[in-house]
């Protein structure tokens, strides 16, 4: 399957009110600290990751045209899992190292004022929080834009609630905004977002 970029913003504004749509119907969802949320881009929203319906239920309360990074191996995943992502559009990113591509591609986003979202786990396999990767990081610190971190609960309960005709309970969370402070670098913002996310989500995903 081949991905291009984001979509124009009609495309985009269609899919935003369909996911928020969908998710009222499919899951119970509590959200917390919209007011963190900034009124304007550009800025990294920087979610745990635990199931693939993530970005999906995210912006069913986010709402805004956001670019999506998706890991760029997961495109051999069937049309089933991929369609929503490849009809919105995303950019492709390597989980081992950010290509000149993916930057230029990024920061051209960024430029625009748009919202970016990158999941710091950079896969949604295994249990509970993974290790972060440093790419919203990067970003963050290299545009002086902050961070808001987002913990997510409950996504991966969706697909097996729907069998049973059950809608799954949701909890969101924005965080307060993480900006890296004059000498901090990309590291500390890591581990400043890990730190975020800790506190936010219950303890049965640490």
């Amino acid at each position: 399957m081949t991905f291009s970029g984001p979509r124009n913003k009609i495309i985009r504004s269609v899919l935003g009110w369909t996911s928020v749509f969908v998710c009222f119907f499919i899951t119970k969802t509590t959200t917390k600290g919209k007011e963190n949320i900034p009124k304007k881009g550009p800025y990294i929203l920087a979610p745990n990751h635990f199931s693939l319906l993530d970005p999906f239920v995210l912006h069913s309360k986010h709402n805004k045209l956001t670019t999506y990074l998706m890991a760029e191996d997961l495109d051999d995943l069937g049309w089933k899992e991929l369609w929503i992502p490849w009809l919105y559009g995303v950019l492709l990113v390597n989980r081992k190292t950010l290509r000149p591509s993916t930057i230029k591609a990024t920061q051209k986003q960024i430029k625009k004022k748009e919202p970016i979202c990158i999941f710091p786990e950079g896969t949604s396999v295994g249990r509970g929080l993974k290790p972060l990767k440093d790419g919203a990081s990067y970003f963050a610190v290299k545009n002086k834009i902050p961070i808001i971190p987002v913990a997510l609960s409950g996504t991966e309960t969706i697909a097996k609630k729907l069998k049973k005709l059950q809608r799954a309970k949701i909890k969101i969370q924005f965080g307060a905004p993480i900006l890296a402070k004059e000498g901090e670098g990309v590291s500390t913002t890591t581990e400043n977002i890990n730190r975020a996310l800790r506190k936010m989500l219950p303890k049965k995903y640490l």
